[in-house]
């Protein structure tokens, strides 16, 4: 197993154990529990990577090789695959440590905002634009989708087709993502938060955004994808940033056109009242750590030497 497989493994079992231990709060604990442990074995009794199983053969017809080729990219990247159905989750036992107090930390956001800035970012930046910028806000918040999927391919491929796969960068880049987004989500049971979005009292009179596409899409994601409660830190700063900062061991130049559009995320993060300024300055801080312990578990070591 690679390290991102055992960090894989890990939030797995963090997450049955605090469903398990809150069991109470936690109506769909066993399901859970279930799921967790069949997940476990999963990731145990996967192929190794880099055995003979990935390489073709003479008698692989070309519908094979097609699908050898893809079964080795997802058993290297499945973990990617498996982000969106741990955030939703996430609404599972979000309010299990302190289910008395429902959402109990987001006051404390609101105070950190108020007291770093003077103002609630959210409404401040939001108040002050116009369509236009709506707009463009929307279309950086949407941007996390392809700046995710095409990181990973990038990641893979090293930017360049038919070349050695996977790239070399790969692991760390990958690893470096997918630490930053766990290390956010271990967070939200203990520190249960909502955005701006969700609060009436602050949402009251606010002006509506304008827009003609992204803002539309974001809304219609949010309708039906949101969680509350997985606020901070922002895993979508943290994932994005992570992964670009992963880039950079291997690929300096691609990693700064990534690093402009994360930084519109993070601004967009905020413009859009998905998430409180502290939100963002959390998020990059997580994504700082896991980049420095992807970086010491990974790079410039081989997949045979440490199984990254």
């Amino acid at each position: 197993m690679l390290t991102v497989d055992w960090a894989t493994a890990a939030y797995v079992i963090f997450v049955a154990l605090v469903a398990a231990v809150y069991a109470a709060a936690v109506p769909a604990w066993l399901y859970i529990l279930v799921a967790h442990g069949v997940l476990v074995v999963f990731i145990l009794v996967l192929p190794a990577r880099g055995a003979a199983w990935e390489l073709p053969q003479p008698e692989d017809s070309s519908s094979f090789a097609r699908l050898r080729v893809a079964a080795r990219f997802l058993r290297y990247t499945y973990p990617a695959l498996l982000l969106t159905p741990f955030f939703e989750e996430v609404g599972l036992i979000v309010n299990a440590v302190a289910p008395g107090s429902p959402y109990w930390f987001e006051r404390s956001l609101y105070a950190a905002d108020q007291a770093l800035f003077g103002v609630i970012p959210a409404v401040a930046l939001s108040q002050a634009g116009n369509p236009v910028l709506d707009e463009l806000m929307h279309a950086f918040y949407f941007a996390y989708y392809p700046l995710i999927i095409g990181g990973i391919f990038f990641a893979w491929s090293g930017g360049r087709r038919g070349g050695e796969t996977p790239a070399r960068g790969f692991h760390t880049a990958f690893t470096c993502m997918m630490l930053g987004f766990l290390l956010s989500y271990v967070w939200y049971p203990f520190l249960p938060a909502r955005g701006p979005w969700e609060n009436a009292h602050v949402m009251g009179g606010l002006r509506p955004f304008g827009g003609w596409l992204f803002t539309d899409v974001i809304h219609v994601i949010i309708a039906n994808a949101a969680v509350s409660g997985g606020c901070f830190p922002s895993a979508h700063v943290s994932g994005t940033w992570a992964l670009t900062f992963g880039l950079y061991a291997e690929h300096p130049k691609a990693a700064r056109w990534f690093a402009v559009v994360a930084a519109g995320l993070s601004v967009a993060c905020i413009y859009t009242r998905y998430h409180h300024a502290v939100d963002v300055l959390a998020g990059l801080t997580v994504a700082a750590i896991a980049a420095t312990v992807g970086y010491r578990l990974t790079h410039g070591r081989t997949t045979v030497q440490t199984g990254a």
